[in-house]
C-alpha cells in the first residue's frame, strides 16, 4: 500500500506531529510504502529517502496560522497525485497549507485515493483577526472533509470529543501513537547514565520535557513548586523561557527549579527521574508523546486531567496521578504522594510500562495500522 503524508515539516525539526509521521513511516515500513510531502525551514526543495521512507522537502516562504506557506504545494501535490499511483492521502491535521492544496488539486483532478486525515489537535484561535481569517477558510476546509473516508485519532478521545470532527465519528478509527520498541530496552550504561543525571541534579527529581509555551501549564508547576518535595528539571526551550526564569528568581526557586534547556539525549533525563510531570492546560496538548517515552522506561507520570487523550494514555491510580487543570495544589499534593510512597511509584512504574508495550509501541502501531487501513483500502496492508 501507497501512501502519501501531508505534514508540516519532519524530525529533526521538533513537534509532536513530526514526531509522529516519523514514527508512523518507520513503524510501517514493512506493510506500506511511505511518502511524505513536508516543509523545510532551512536548504532547497530535494527529495530525500531515509531507510525505506520518501520525504519530498519543500522550501518554505514563512509561516501563517502556525503553518509553512508553501507556494509549491499545489502544484507538487497535484503532480504527484498524476504522477503516482496512491492508495491513501494521509493528511495530518491541523495544517491549512495542505487543506488548500488537495482542495485546489481535488479540483482539477477526481479523486481516485482514499482521503484520511489524522486528528492531532483542534484549531485553537484567540486573536480575533485569525478567527475571522479561519471563517473564510472554513468552506474550503469543509469541501475536504466531505471527501474524506476516515477520521483518525490516537485516542478514542480524539475524534469524539472534538468540535470539529465529533460529527464524523461514525467514519472514525484509531492508531495510538508510539514509541520505537528499542527504546524500552535499557542497557546497563544507560542505566549508570541515568544515575550520573540524578547525582548532577543533586538528588530525586521529577522532569518536565516540552516547548516553553503558555498552553503547556509551567505557570502551574511553578506555583506548585514550593509545596512539591523534589526538585524540577525543565527540558526544552520556547519563547517563555525568559519569563520563567524571572519568575523561579522572584519565587525564590533558583535552587530547586533547572532550566536545562535543549539537551542532546534525554534517555537519562527519563531514566533519572522519579516521575514525569505534564501540567497542560489546553486541549492543544492532544496526547502528550513525552508520557508514553517516560512511562516506556517505567516512570509514572503526574498529568491534568485534560478531557483530551492524555488521560487515556496516563490511567489515574493505574500508571500514575491526574489532577484538576491549573489546581498547583493538587499537583503538588500529588508529587508528594509519589515521594512519600515508594511502594505507589514502583507500582505505578511498572504498570505504566506495560500499558505502553501493549498500546503504544511500533509493534501495537504497526498492527493498528494495517487493520484500520487495510480495511479502508480493501484488505491490503501490504
Amino acid at each position: 500500500m501507497k501512501i502519501l503524508h501531508l505534514g508540516k515539516y519532519y524530525p529533526p525539526e521538533p513537534g509532536g506531529m513530526e514526531v509522529v509521521v516519523r514514527g508512523f513511516a518507520e513503524a510501517t515500513s514493512r506493510a506500506f510504502s511511505n511518502y511524505c510531502l513536508v516543509a523545510t525551514r532551512t536548504g532547497e526543495t530535494r527529495v530525500e529517502k531515509r531507510g525505506p521512507t520518501t520525504l519530498h522537502f519543500l522550501r518554505q516562504a514563512g509561516t501563517f496560522l502556525l503553518a509553512p506557506v508553501l507556494p509549491s504545494l499545489p502544484w507538487t501535490l497535484h503532480r504527484l497525485r498524476r504522477e503516482e499511483s496512491f492508495d491513501v492521502i494521509l493528511l495530518h491535521y491541523p495544517n491549512p497549507t495542505a487543506i488548500l492544496a488537495l482542495f485546489l488539486s481535488l479540483l482539477v483532478r477526481p479523486k481516485r485515493e482514499k482521503i484520511v486525515i489524522w486528528h492531532h489537535a483542534d484549531i485553537l484561535l484567540e486573536e480575533r483577526w485569525k478567527r475571522a481569517i479561519y471563517a473564510l477558510y472554513r468552506p474550503v476546509e469543509e469541501f475536504v472533509f466531505r471527501r474524506t473516508d476516515r477520521f483518525l485519532g490516537a485516542t478514542p478521545h480524539h475524534v469524539p470529543r472534538s468540535p470539529v470532527f465529533s460529527r464524523f465519528a461514525d467514519r472514525s478509527g484509531i492508531i495510538p501513537y508510539a514509541v520505537p520498541d528499542s527504546w524500552f530496552r535499557i542497557g546497563e550504561k544507560e542505566a549508570g547514565a541515568g544515575e550520573a543525571v540524578r547525582r548532577e541534579i543533586g538528588g530525586p527529581y521529577i522532569l518536565f520535557v516540552g516547548r516553553l509555551v503558555p498552553y503547556k501549564g509551567l505557570d502551574t508547576l511553578l506555583r506548585a513548586a514550593g509545596g512539591i518535595p523534589y526538585r524540577i528539571v525543565i527540558v526544552g526551550t520556547g519563547p517563555l523561557e525568559s519569563s520563567i526564569r524571572s519568575e523561579i528568581v522572584s519565587r525564590g526557586l533558583e535552587g530547586k527549579v533547572i532550566l536545562a534547556g535543549k539537551v542532546a539525549e534525554l534517555r537519562p533525563y527519563f531514566l533519572g527521574c522519579d516521575a514525569l510531570v505534564l501540567p497542560s492546560r489546553s486541549a492543544l496538548e492532544g496526547f502528550g508523546i513525552v508520557q508514553i517515552e517516560a512511562m516506556a522506561l517505567g516512570k509514572p507520570v503526574v498529568s491534568s486531567d485534560l478531557p483530551t487523550g492524555v488521560t487515556y494514555v496516563n490511567v489515574d491510580g493505574e500508571t500514575g496521578l491526574v489532577f484538576p487543570v491549573g489546581d498547583a495544589e493538587a499537583l503538588a499534593s500529588a508529587c508528594r504522594r509519589l515521594q512519600a510512597e515508594d511502594e505507589l511509584r514502583f507500582r505505578l512504574g511498572d504498570a505504566a510500562r506495560r500499558r505502553t508495550m501493549e498500546l503504544f509501541s511500533y509493534t501495537a502501531m504497526e498492527r493498528r495500522a494495517a487493520s484500520v487501513l487495510g480495511d479502508l483500502v480493501g484488505g491490503k496492508p501490504g
